[in-house]
């Protein structure tokens, strides 16, 4: 006799492992020149990243292009939050996540097609929230950092 799976799409791996970190619901607005974009912080899915990030809102975060993983800015800054634990880490970033690396304390936004690599191999970071609106306009700024260089991005909490 076998024993019944459980196809209930919650019972999955990818969700199992992958899917419950992506809860939570402070809501974040990431400022650009010219733009915004809403969002929330997974305070669920991430509580000790987004704990440590919320209190230290509104972040301003200079960020260049991450050429080596594809279609993500990260910061040109380090941004230490105390510790090194990688909650819910992952590799394959998904447009519009914001996430934090606890090895090189470097805070980044995904706006397209990413993969966390760096010249020596893979590399994964903690996701602790998602923006939701304005996302072609935050891609189109993002593109620019590989050719125009550095930009300015403030993250706080929405008003």
């Amino acid at each position: 006799m076998t024993a019944e799976r459980d196809e209930r799409p919650e019972s999955w791996y990818w969700e199992q492992h992958w899917g419950r970190a992506r809860r939570g619901s402070t809501p974040v607005v990431l400022e650009w020149e010219g733009g915004a974009s809403e969002g929330v912080l997974f305070d669920e899915g991430a509580p000790r990243t987004v704990a440590a990030i919320a209190e230290r809102l509104p972040l301003e975060i200079p960020v260049i292009h991450a050429i080596w993983s594809g279609d993500i800015v990260m910061s040109a800054e380090r941004f230490p939050l105390g510790f090194q634990d990688k909650e819910n880490e992952t590799r394959l970033p998904r447009v519009g996540d914001l996430s934090w690396d606890p090895t090189f304390g470097e805070v980044a936004v995904t706006y397209g097609t990413a993969e966390c690599r760096m010249p020596s191999g893979f590399n994964t970071i903690v996701v602790f929230g998602s923006l939701s609106t304005s996302l072609d306009e935050l891609a189109r700024w993002c593109r620019r950092r590989r050719f125009e260089g550095l930009g300015q991005l403030r993250l706080d909490h929405a008003r």
